[in-house]
């Protein structure tokens, strides 16, 4: 409903003409029939005084039902969901940048435009054009102008990946620092401060939650840590010890393809050496757990190790940045990777191929 119908419609409902609505407002008569026909709307220092008048407020003026935008947004993020559990980066990224159109200057709509824009930008870094650029800019017009926590932790995240970054022409270690300083000590952390304010006994299972939930986080930070910041073959053996051990019932849900990666990553430790056995036997491992990320349910479902069983995990709402499934993912880094030259007529190795490709 556009300004013009609901200024028509309050002055029915007040049983007044466009006579004498013109004479209180002091404008003509002619603007008054403007604006209901659509042709015009009233200048903007007529809009508060319009809506005392009628004894409305001005979004119910303007047309806007309460809670419209809240609303429309919640739409967005559903939306978003649905192609990012699908990878479809490129559509959540104008999925967002419409919504920016129709919301300029919201600060949750600018967040989420930036990290769609990182995820696209970390998937196919080699054709980023101009997107790290649009990607610095949200983020410091976040941290110059919200108050919010938010969507300012989220900027600066984005913007020590973003400068961290060195196959991006943005690189810059100095700014790195200068955001990455700007955050909160991880001790000071929403997530570890409220394993602390949940204290009471009527709280209780919501603090085991969070309990439960930042053993995941935490490790998974540290198992991610070994495997890319160390990589050897012992690094790589004991994130998986690590996980085996907080996780020993081997229920790991969505931390699945954690190690399917790992375990990938062996597997090429393994070819490097031209050890067979164990070569086929850590990709066999992590196409097991490809397969087991790729069958899981689309709806929450909770861990079982009485570590961490108070945490669940949902697959129809995670996000990521590739449309490939995780078993295709691994038989795309097997057939590729150079180090699985040895093994290209071996009748076991393609017996292996071959069956997670058709299965």
């Amino acid at each position: 409903m556009n300004i013009g119908t609901v200024i028509k419609a309050k002055r029915h409902r007040k049983d007044l003409t466009q006579e004498q609505l013109a004479e209180y407002l002091n404008v003509s008569v002619s603007a008054v029939s403007q604006w209901e026909s659509g042709k015009t709307t009233p200048d903007f220092s007529l809009i508060v005084p319009l809506a005392e008048f009628f004894g409305i407020t001005t979004d119910e003026l303007l047309g806007r039902t309460p809670g419209e935008k809240e609303k429309a947004i919640e739409e967005y993020d559903e939306r978003c969901v649905a192609l990012s559990n699908r990878g479809m980066v490129g559509e959540s990224i104008e999925l967002w940048r419409e919504a920016l159109r129709r919301f300029p200057g919201d600060f949750h709509c600018m967040s989420m435009l930036a990290s769609v824009l990182f995820l696209s930008i970390c998937a196919h870094h080699d054709d980023a054009g101009d997107k790290p650029e649009e990607c610095v800019s949200l983020c410091e017009q976040i941290l110059r102008d919200c108050t919010e926590s938010e969507p300012r932790d989220t900027a600066m995240q984005t913007l020590v990946y973003l400068y961290s970054s060195p196959f991006l022409p943005i690189a810059d270690e100095n700014k790195a620092v200068k955001y990455a300083e700007m955050a909160s000590c991880i001790v000071v952390s929403r997530e570890k401060l409220l394993e602390h304010a949940y204290f009471t006994e009527e709280s209780r299972e919501k603090r085991i939650e969070i309990i439960h939930r930042n053993r995941l986080s935490d490790l998974e930070s540290l198992t991610l840590s070994l495997v890319y910041n160390d990589g050897s073959l012992a690094a790589l053996e004991a994130a998986l010890k690590l996980w085996e051990t907080l996780i020993p019932d081997g229920n790991y849900l969505f931390y699945h393809c954690r190690i399917a990666y790992i375990y990938s990553c062996i597997a090429c430790k393994y070819a490097e050496r031209k050890l067979k056995k164990e070569t086929l036997d850590a990709m066999e491992k992590s196409l097991e757990h490809a397969r087991a990320s790729d069958t899981l349910p689309k709806r929450e479902q909770h861990f079982t190790s009485s570590f961490v069983s108070a945490a669940s995990s949902d697959p129809s709402k995670t996000s990521k940045n590739y449309t490939e499934t995780e078993t295709q993912l691994v038989l795309r880094r097997t057939k590729n990777g150079g180090e699985f030259d040895f093994l290209r007529e071996d009748t076991d190795f393609l017996a292996l191929i071959d069956r997670y490709t058709k299965e």
